[in-house]
């Protein structure tokens, strides 16, 4: 895959405009989000167990 443009995104000079600031606020935590996953998982995890001690969930 190669690039037109100097922006390092992968997508680079597939499209004419450039990037809505919303989506790049939107997506900019990706890269961070990609190593707390785990993490992030285990707390649902270990939070739905809780619902379920306490009677709220089954």
């Amino acid at each position: 895959m190669t690039q037109d443009d100097n922006t390092g995104k992968p997508w680079a000079g597939r499209f004419t405009e450039a990037t809505d600031r919303f989506v790049e606020a939107f997506s900019a935590s990706v890269y961070f989000d990609k190593r707390l996953y785990r993490y992030d998982i285990e707390a649902s995890i270990a939070h739905a167990r809780m619902l379920t001690h306490v009677g709220l969930l089954e």
